[in-house]
């Protein structure tokens, strides 16, 4: 209980920071709303009462004392069915300020949390659960607390209406509607479990969706004719979730068929004293149909009071869901004492480091040291699996190692802010980006916050061979490239990476990473730039990841990993002479070109 109160506190406070003023209205309209229906009751009482008086009597009362009365309650009945529709208009806004508020705390959260945790599948079922939950999960438990505070006041106001003619009916009025909350609540949490452990099976469904649905699956989909049996992955996913929670709610559905018989029970007997009472005299019509009135509104009331707390109960548990998210800790953080970076003086010292990934039983980094000069090139080569991708991640900062450190000049980079540290480094991931977005917002990505780069963008595309191509686009470096949005264009593989690389020249780091940046570049694109690397790189510290050992040849020196350790270092004419596994790759390679 003490958790889910600290919950409740936490979500008020966000949606009280989200929009403090569309929340006080909020709390404000549905305070005055909890009266009006009672002055309507006592209103209707009265001209009830008075009518009746003048048709009975004949002579009776002017019809002017009537009007006003009629008069009054139509105001009154405006004034109620105003508040609901100006309620529901608050509701609506707060509610939208909070879904904006959210997304924001959830971005923010993503984008600074450990890369590691994208290794581990158990963090998508924690976002996956958050970002159903988030948008709407807090302002739905202020809501409830809202309408809870006005049922209770409502209900407060008829039940001391209905006091006056009865003390049992009140309790009845109570009574009668327990089973239905306690139902919900029993409910609640068996629906919450059932939603918790069916989010793997969730993420599968969206997965298949996507695969049935998304631009970069379509056309395998299409050539290989999978169109068929991810259709029917997607059904047997699907349907067994909602088979299951159907089920659950229709079990619900047959309980609540009792509990419904419990409140006609309560207005039955509420009926039958009241037609007694007025048939004996002892109220007149117009009490009649105000006790009458007023039973049904309490009903309703007492409904949405407790609904709210069992409403309340249900969000307890799943506002958990996004508070485990906003709470999950970042470990790639700066360590005392904090120093500040500086571009690269004398080298980066990688020291007996070791990593491994989530779930794996060996190392994919295993006891790596080697030492980085200024200005050198280096080139990491060896087989697929061999750890050079993630090597490059370690370097970056993006994982923290198990063991070992990186030093960038003298200073351990566990001492350096990592965003700060992450400045200095330029790179093209072999995996890089396809923004849909304009082609000189595509380059501009590397450095987004540097003003006035128009001229940079262009020399960047000039070097890396896709100026002209940009040039002849329909609006040049303001096309849109990507096929997601109207008015753009869609690239070649080639041509994206093209951008790509010019993307990391743009941003003017000490040290340019790139990881097979020529894999889909053309020959004669890829000797223009590998020919003038040295001239590209301008004197920038540099890492090369390549397959292709014509390029590596042009490194000051390589390194040789093979199972995440390193095998063998040296120049391309050093390792040659060794004959060990560069040597043999190299050779391998070579000889599918000769004749």
């Amino acid at each position: 209980m003490k958790e889910k109160i600290k919950l409740f506190r936490e979500s008020l406070r966000l949606a009280w920071e989200s929009a403090p003023g569309w929340a006080f209205a909020n709390i404000f309209i549905s305070v005055i709303r909890s009266f009006l229906p009672l002055i309507l009751v006592w209103l209707l009482k009265i001209l009830i009462d008075n009518i009746t008086k003048a048709a009975t009597t004949g002579s009776g009362i002017p019809f002017d004392n009537v009007l006003w009365i009629i008069l009054a309650v139509v105001v009154v009945y405006f004034l109620d069915e105003a508040s609901s529709d100006f309620s529901n208009y608050v509701r609506k806004k707060q509610s939208l300020e909070l879904e904006f508020y959210m997304y924001g705390l959830l971005h923010s959260k993503a984008i600074k949390l450990d890369l590691i945790n994208f290794e581990r599948p158990e963090y998508f079922d924690c976002l996956s659960r958050a970002a159903r939950e988030a948008p709407w999960r807090p302002n739905n438990i202020l809501n409830n607390l809202v309408s809870m505070l006005r049922g209770l006041l409502s209900l407060l106001l008829m039940a001391g209406l209905i006091l006056t003619l009865q003390w049992t009916l009140a309790v009845l009025l109570l009574v009668a509607n327990i089973p239905g909350i306690w139902l919900r609540i029993h409910y609640a949490g068996i629906l919450y479990n059932f939603q918790r452990q069916q989010t793997p099976e969730a993420r599968k469904s969206a997965y298949f969706n996507w695969l049935l649905t998304g631009d970069r699956p379509s056309r395998e989909l299409r050539l290989f004719g999978l169109g068929n049996y991810f259709i029917d992955l997607f059904k047997k996913s699907f349907l067994k979730q909602k088979d299951e929670e159907i089920n659950i709610i229709r079990k619900r559905t047959l309980i609540e068929l009792i509990s419904n018989l419990f409140k006609a029970s309560a207005l039955l007997i509420t009926l039958l004293f009241i037609a007694n009472q007025t048939i004996g005299g002892k109220l007149s019509l117009g009490q009649m149909a105000m006790f009458l009135l007023a039973f049904r509104q309490g009903m309703i009331y007492i409904k949405d009071m407790f609904g709210s707390m069992a409403g309340l109960y249900e969000d307890s548990l799943f506002i958990g869901d996004t508070f485990e998210f906003l709470n999950l800790k970042e470990n790639v953080t700066a360590a005392e004492p904090v120093v500040t970076p500086y571009p690269l003086k004398k080298k980066i010292i990688v020291d007996n480091l070791s990593f491994t990934y989530p779930g794996n039983n060996f190392r994919t980094i295993n006891n790596v040291s080697f030492e980085i000069k200024k200005g050198e090139i280096i080139a990491l080569v060896g087989p697929n699996g061999a750890g050079k991708s993630t090597l490059v991640r370690l370097l970056c900062r993006l994982y923290d190692p198990d063991s070992g450190a990186v030093k960038y000049d003298d200073s351990d980079i566990r001492n350096i802010d990592p965003e700060e540290y992450r400045k200095l480094f330029s790179v093209v991931f072999q995996d890089f980006m396809l923004y849909n977005l304009t082609a000189g917002e595509n380059i501009r990505m590397g450095n987004i916050n540097e003003e006035k780069a128009d001229v940079r963008v262009k020399s960047s595309a000039a070097t890396t061979g896709v100026h002209e191509m940009i040039t002849n686009l329909p609006k040049g470096y303001d096309t849109v490239i990507g096929n997601l949005f109207d008015d753009s264009r869609e690239l070649s593989w080639g041509e994206w990476q093209k951008i790509a690389l010019a993307r990391a020249l743009f941003r003017d780091a000490p040290v340019l990473i790139l990881d097979e940046p020529s894999s889909a570049l053309d020959a004669d694109t890829e000797y223009d730039i590998f020919s003038r690397f040295r001239e590209i790189v301008k004197g920038r510290t540099s890492i090369l990841i390549s397959h292709r050992f014509t390029n590596v040849g042009l490194a000051d020196r390589i390194i040789v990993l093979n199972k995440g350790a390193i095998a063998e270092t040296g120049t391309h004419d050093e390792l040659m002479k060794r004959g060990g596994i560069y040597f043999a790759m190299f050779t391998k390679q070579s000889s599918r070109f000769s004749v």
